[in-house]
């Protein structure tokens, strides 16, 4: 009975020292950067004639409606695969995230939307939609909260609507930038499902293009306020706006 206990309390602490070091590791990776799965296009030296957004007034905003993505605008750095690993690590188990931590080096040879479906795929397949909406309710918020930009906070919450447009899989960002920065609406990536499973595969809208779900969304009507990255895809997305601004991270 006494060796029982011992092997319960023994594989009790040796699996939550292995959650304070998958936590540790994704703090590090969100905090330090990871620059060879680097989500974002090649930099673009910020133009002279885009202000930051630093520059921003938040003054009068009240009745404006503002757009931006959560990926290098809202969060500090440039790197969502952290956010994979703690999906990989808390859905599913330390092999998957294990798996996609092996997985790095094949990642720096691929272009953007390859990086993100093989990440989506490794993090995702065979994960449970219930586990999913725990993990985007409890754990990732946390993470997402310590690495916050503030200024571009600060200009989200001066506007009367917001408005987020992303590549990122809406599971793993719609509840906290709904429940946390009282987002309007979100256009993300969307995942295929079987039953109550994650199948690992995009659904059949592709990933997001932001350019054109923009012009889709708005139409004719060219919302107020753009905020934006110094990466390229960025600076077309927000040229669409009236008045676009920078984040320098």
């Amino acid at each position: 009975m006494f060796l029982l206990v011992l092997i319960s309390l023994t594989k009790w602490f040796w699996y939550h020292m292995i959650i304070k070091t998958c936590y540790q590791t994704a703090r590090i990776l969100i905090h330090n950067g990871f620059n060879f799965v680097d989500l974002s296009s090649k930099p673009l030296q910020q133009p002279s004639n885009i202000p930051s957004i630093l520059n921003c007034d938040l003054e009068g905003r009240e009745s404006q409606t503002l757009v931006c993505d959560i990926h290098s605008v809202l969060l500090k750095t440039h790197y969502f695969f952290p956010y994979f690993m703690l999906v990989a690590f808390e859905g599913g188990s330390i092999l998957r995230a294990f798996l996609l931590l092996c997985s790095c080096p094949i990642l720096c040879f691929l272009s953007y939307e390859h990086k993100l479906k093989v990440m989506i795929f490794i993090t995702f397949c065979g994960l449970k939609i219930k586990d999913m909406e725990m993990i985007a309710r409890v754990v990732l918020p946390k993470f997402y909260m310590e690495n916050l930009n503030l200024k571009a906070y600060q200009v989200l919450v001066s506007v009367g609507c917001r408005v987020f447009f992303t590549c990122v899989p809406r599971v793993m960002v719609e509840g906290f930038l709904k429940e946390y920065l009282n987002g309007d609406d979100i256009v993300a990536t969307e995942l295929h499902t079987v039953g109550c499973y994650f199948t690992g595969l995009i659904s059949r809208h592709g990933l997001v293009d932001k350019d054109s779900a923009l012009i889709d969304y708005f139409g004719y009507r060219r919302p107020d306020l753009g905020i934006g990255s110094t990466c390229v895809n960025d600076h077309h997305f927000i040229s669409y706006c009236k008045v676009y601004y920078i984040v320098s991270i």
